[in-house]
C-alpha cells in the first residue's frame, strides 16, 4: 500500500516542479518573437529562423530574441529586447555607437516608417580591406527595443524594418 502512495507523491512532485520551472518562460519568448516577421517579407528576403541571443550594451550582455534573414547572400537580423525602460536602453545603445567615433561624425539620421520615427545608424567598418558603412535601424515599441541590421544597403535594412509592422 505504501508503494502506490509514494509513487503518487513522486509523480505529483515532478508535475509541480516542472510547472514551476517551465510555466513562465514560454510567454516571454513568444511575445518577443511575435514582433519578428516570418511571412509577408519584402522581395529578396528569406526567413531562416528565430533564436535567443544577446546584445552588448555598455559592457552588459542583454538577452534578446533574434530573427535571422538572408538577402542577396547577406545575413540580416532583427533583435527584440524586452525592457522596463526601452527608451533609456535605446539612448544607452546610441551613446555606445556615438562613442566609437570622433565628435565631428554623427552616425545617426531620423527616419519614418509604419507611422513612427526611428533612428538609422551608419557605422563605418572595414570588410575585406574596404572601409564601408553598415546600416541599422533602431527604435522602441511598447516595452521593446527593436534593432534591425546590419547591411551595406540602407534600403535593405529599411525594407526589413518596415516588414515588422511596428
Amino acid at each position: 500500500m505504501k508503494k502506490p502512495v509514494i509513487l503518487l507523491i513522486l509523480f505529483a512532485t515532478a508535475v509541480f516542479i516542472s510547472g514551476c520551472i517551465f510555466d513562465g518562460g514560454g510567454d516571454k519568448k513568444s511575445a518577443a518573437s511575435e514582433l519578428i516577421p516570418k511571412t509577408g517579407l519584402p522581395e529578396g528576403f528569406t526567413y531562416l529562423g528565430v533564436h535567443e541571443s544577446s546584445v552588448d550594451i555598455d559592457g552588459s550582455s542583454i538577452n534578446s530574441t533574434e530573427g535571422v534573414y538572408k538577402n542577396s547572400g547577406d545575413d540580416i537580423y532583427i533583435q527584440v529586447i524586452e525592457s522596463d525602460r526601452p527608451e533609456a536602453l535605446l539612448a544607452q545603445y546610441k551613446l555606445q555607437i556615438k562613442n566609437r567615433y570622433k565628435d565631428d561624425y554623427n552616425p545617426f539620421e531620423e527616419v519614418s516608417f509604419n507611422g513612427h520615427t526611428a533612428t538609422k545608424a551608419a557605422e563605418v567598418t572595414t570588410i575585406k580591406g574596404q572601409t564601408m558603412p553598415r546600416y541599422s535601424i533602431i527604435w522602441t515599441s511598447g516595452s521593446y527595443m527593436i534593432l534591425v541590421g546590419s547591411s551595406s544597403d540602407p534600403q535593405v535594412v529599411m525594407a526589413l524594418a518596415t516588414a515588422t509592422g511596428r
